[in-house]
């Protein structure tokens, strides 16, 4: 997940590696939108997956568990707001029979007309259990969403999006207190931000950690006795007064936002020897440079006397 966020230049996130049962204790019902996708057979995946381990057993355990992730998940959602329920697998205990029993046990929630794309299709009332028909009104079940591997690109899915409809109490999440770096921390940031970036960054959003400097979302939430894999956004690491930029750095800009670019096509050899660590000969004045591909950010190099040092990170290198 952090991987794919850092990728996609996502600025404003907080990521933990904390139980549903934590984040609720922690946050209670402060957030308009939340998604479970949830832990589930993989029934979806058999295209995808040459050997698959597959049994009946599993199928019941994943719907135990997926109701008590979305009963707890449920605590999250503020009034008015949205918990979307999504699997990656075919049988009805793990999607239509879950939302049934949810429903039940939630008064609170009711699914919504979901926007489909082609090939979609409504999920199955009648794939619930005799008692769940017998005890409520299995027809809003069509509100969610069925998608088919032989009738859309993709794999098969299911998608449920309900909204909480009770008048509960509007809770106002606590946000986190934390230390600004002072003054003199930032310099090395300063001279970096001077000579790299166009567009400024609020300080009173930053904290320094170990010598890493993060921009912190607009809006912070208290996360204590919350397991952080990331809160915000890692600019880069301060060692013996020097600011090293982060590549998650590099991936959350845009060209228009840097001094220095190069940009080459996603065909041409430059990208190719980049991608595997080599440093370029690129004329021009000294310092950081934005390397991206047909305008896309890729990542940083360091031009010094007419060759480009290579920092694109080597875990990543082919």
């Amino acid at each position: 997940l952090a991987q794919n966020l850092e990728r996609w230049g996502v600025r404003n996130t907080l990521i933990t590696n904390s139980t549903p049962e934590q984040l609720a204790k922690a946050f209670g019902p402060v957030f308009d939108r939340v998604l479970v996708d949830a832990p589930c057979s993989g029934e979806g995946m058999f295209r995808r997956v040459g050997a698959f381990s597959w049994g009946e057993e599993m199928v019941l355990a994943c719907a135990r568990r997926q109701t008590a992730v979305i009963d707890t998940a449920a605590q999250l959602v503020r009034p008015g707001g949205r918990l979307v329920y999504a699997t990656c697998t075919f049988s009805p205990e793990e999607n239509e029979q879950v939302i049934a029993d949810f429903l039940q046990r939630h008064p609170g929630f009711a699914l919504v007309p979901t926007a489909v794309v082609d090939g979609a299709e409504p999920a199955r009332p009648f794939w619930t259990t005799p008692e769940q028909q017998a005890n409520m009104d299995i027809g809003s079940l069509r509100h969610a969403v069925r998608l088919w591997p032989h009738k859309f690109v993709g794999e098969g899915h299911f998608i449920a999006v309900m909204q909480r409809t009770d008048a509960g109490e509007v809770v106002e999440p606590r946000p986190w207190r934390w230390q600004p770096p002072y003054s003199s921390e930032l310099k090395p940031w300063r001279e970096f931000a001077r000579a790299v970036l166009r567009d400024d960054f609020a300080e009173e959003q930053m904290v320094l950690v170990n010598g890493r400097l993060y921009l912190l979302p607009e809006r912070t939430l208290d996360v204590t006795g919350i397991k952080l894999v990331r809160y915000g956004l890692l600019l880069g690491e301060i060692r013996r007064g020097i600011f090293k930029p982060a590549h998650t750095l590099a991936l959350a800009l845009q060209a228009g936002e840097v001094t220095a670019t190069v940009d080459w096509p996603a065909d041409h050899q430059e990208i190719v020897r980049y991608l595997t660590g080599h440093e370029l000969r690129l004329p021009g004045p000294s310092g950081w440079v934005l390397v991206t591909v047909d305008g896309f950010a890729l990542g940083w190099g360091k031009r010094v006397n007419g060759r480009l040092k290579n920092h694109y990170p080597r875990g990543l290198r082919r």
